[in-house]
C-alpha cells in the first residue's frame, strides 16, 4: 500500500443505506477526471475504516478521503491519528451519509459532484479536534478523537435507540423518534464537572460536548461553536417536564436551546466528568463507552480539504 502522495480513499459502501456502494463506480470515473490516480479499499466491518486509514497514513497516502458519513469520518481520522505520523496527511471528505453533520459545520454542498471539485482545489482549514479518554464497556480506560460533537447521558442512550430502527424509518426521523422515547425514559442523574474549578450539576439529562455546531441528523445543538476555535462549546441540559419535550425540540431545531431555563452554556478547552451512576457517552453519533471520561481540545490538529 505504498502511496507517497497518491490519494487513497477509504469506503464504506453500506453508508446511506447503501448508496455509498451503488454511486461509487460513477464516482470514482468522475474522482479520476478530477484528481488524477488514487488508491481506494472499501470497508467491511465497524472499524475496518480506522485499520486502513492508519496504515494508508503510515504507507505515505494523501490525501486520506473519507468516502462515507460521519462515522466514517470518526474512524478515518482516528487511524489517521493512530498513525502518529508529522505531518498529518489532509483529511478529503466524500459525504454519502445520511447525517453529514461535520460536513454542515463546514459549509460543504451536498452535492457530491462540488465536492469533487473541493478536492480537486485542494484547498484546506485547520480544525480543533476534541481527544477524550473514558471508560469502555469492560470498565477500562481508552483514547480516541472526534471531529464533530460528544454527548453524555441521554445522547447516548438516543444513539443506542438509533441504531435499532434507523433502517426503518431513516436517519432524520429515527434521532426525532428516539430523542422523544429517550427523553421520557431517561432518569436524571447528577454529574460532577470538573474545569478549573468543580460544580455538582443536579438532575443532569445530558452535558454536550461540541466541536462542531450539529449533530442527530441536522439539529443545531451548538449554533456558537467554532470548529477552530481553540474551545468546546458546551451545552448543559438539566432534568424537564415531559410536558417541555414539545418546546425542547422546537427550540433545539431552530438552534434557540440556550435561551430555555433548564440549558446552561459554557466554553472550555478541558473538562472532566465523572457520576455515581452509569452514564453513557457517544462520540461523533456512535456509541463507545461511559463516565468517567476526559475531554481536551487540540487545536487545530486536522487539515481537512474544504472551500
Amino acid at each position: 500500500m505504498r502511496g507517497y502522495g497518491v490519494p487513497f480513499v477509504i469506503i464504506n459502501p453500506t453508508s446511506g443505506g447503501g448508496r455509498a456502494g451503488r454511486l461509487w463506480p460513477k464516482v470514482s470515473k468522475e474522482l479520476k477526471k478530477h484528481i488524477g490516480a488514487f488508491h481506494y479499499e472499501k470497508t467491511s466491518e465497524v472499524g475496518h475504516a480506522r485499520l486502513l486509514a492508519q496504515h494508508a497514513t503510515s504507507a505515505g497516502h494523501s490525501p486520506i478521503i473519507a468516502y462515507g458519513g460521519d462515522g466514517t469520518i470518526h474512524e478515518v481520522v482516528n487511524g489517521m491519528i493512530d498513525a502518529e505520523k508529522k505531518p498529518c496527511p489532509k483529511l478529503g471528505i466524500l459525504n454519502v451519509g445520511t447525517g453529514g453533520d461535520f460536513v454542515k459545520s463546514l459549509g460543504f454542498p451536498k452535492s457530491l459532484k462540488e465536492q469533487i471539485q473541493i478536492l480537486e482545489e485542494g484547498k484546506s482549514t485547520n480544525v480543533d479536534l476534541g481527544q477524550v479518554d473514558y471508560t469502555n464497556g469492560h470498565g477500562k480506560t481508552e483514547r480516541r478523537v472526534f471531529v464533530n460533537i460528544t454527548d453524555a447521558g441521554v445522547g447516548g442512550l438516543v444513539v443506542r435507540h438509533v441504531q435499532g430502527i434507523h433502517k426503518i424509518f431513516g436517519r432524520k426521523l429515527a434521532y426525532l423518534v428516539s430523542t422523544v422515547r429517550s427523553y421520557l425514559s431517561w432518569k436524571a442523574c447528577d454529574i460532577e464537572i470538573e474545569t478549573e474549578s468543580t460544580e455538582i450539576l443536579e438532575k443532569t439529562i445530558a452535558v454536550v460536548i461540541a466541536n462542531g455546531k450539529f449533530f442527530g441528523g441536522g439539529m443545531p445543538i451548538a449554533p456558537k461553536a467554532d470548529l477552530s476555535d481553540g474551545y468546546f462549546e458546551i451545552i448543559k441540559i438539566q432534568s424537564m417536564n415531559p410536558f417541555y419535550i414539545p418546546f425542547f425540540l422546537a427550540f433545539l431545531y431552530a438552534g434557540q436551546l440556550i435561551r430555555l431555563p433548564h440549558v446552561q452554556s459554557d466554553r472550555v478547552k478541558k473538562m472532566t466528568l465523572r457520576s455515581k451512576n452509569s452514564v453513557p457517552l457517544d462520540i461523533d453519533g456512535e456509541p463507545i463507552g461511559f463516565l468517567p471520561a476526559t475531554f481536551t481540545i487540540l487545536p487545530q490538529q486536522l487539515q481537512v480539504i474544504s472551500k
